[in-house]
């Protein structure tokens, strides 16, 4: 049985939000001349952001309130850094406005912050199985790591950056393609729950 359209969509848009991310961050860090420079880096970050609270949306239809509190403190944290993250990023690349780059720095942390308490949530309340966040929560807490280990260590860039490009989208992707089959895992819980409610006609 397929999700719902709203859910599908949602996952389609958190595999497009990684495919930007990805791209974003590799046009950020010069990865991409001649077709794609610093600034136009930051514009697609930008519509990554945008992309992301599509995909959020969509999670939290599939969680119907059973993350509980934790989980309404990661959509919260994610949706806020999200808007403020791509907020930031249209900034800086459209007008070069130095306030986008604290901006896009704030709405990281929030953003992160979101998503590892949603890698806690959604497993435990059985929303989503934890492969699906768990790349996604660990990726974006290790990027800052990663893309600054070459000014730290003194590596050449090249690979560190694409590394972290991957970390940033790679965990939207798995998101998406966990939404895409949300609706058969959630039938297949509701029929357990409902045959271990059921009476079983004996004794």
């Amino acid at each position: 049985m397929k999700p719902p359209a709203p859910i599908r969509w949602s996952g389609s848009s958190s595999v497009v939000a990684g495919l930007l991310y990805f791209v974003g961050y590799a046009g950020m860090a010069e990865l991409l001349p001649p077709v794609m420079g610093n600034l136009d880096g930051h514009v697609t970050l930008g519509l990554a952001g945008l992309a992301t609270l599509p995909a959020l949306a969509g999670a939290m239809v599939r969680d119907a309130g059973r993350s509980g509190r934790l989980g309404v403190a990661g959509y919260v944290l994610s949706s806020i850094g999200a808007t403020v993250f791509s907020a930031g990023n249209l900034a800086e690349g459209l007008w070069l406005t130095e306030f986008g780059t604290r901006l896009f720095a704030l709405g990281y942390v929030g953003l992160t912050a979101g998503v590892v308490l949603l890698g806690f949530a959604l497993p435990r309340a059985k929303v989503l199985p934890a492969w699906s966040v768990w790349p996604l929560a660990v990726g974006w807490t290790l990027f800052l790591p990663v893309a600054n280990s070459p000014t730290i260590f003194g590596f050449a860039p090249f690979a560190p950056s694409l590394l972290a490009a991957g970390m940033l989208g790679a965990g939207w992707m798995m998101l998406g393609r966990a939404l895409w089959g949300a609706g058969a895992r959630g039938s297949r819980d509701r029929g357990e729950n409902a045959a271990g409610d059921a009476p079983s006609g004996l004794g």
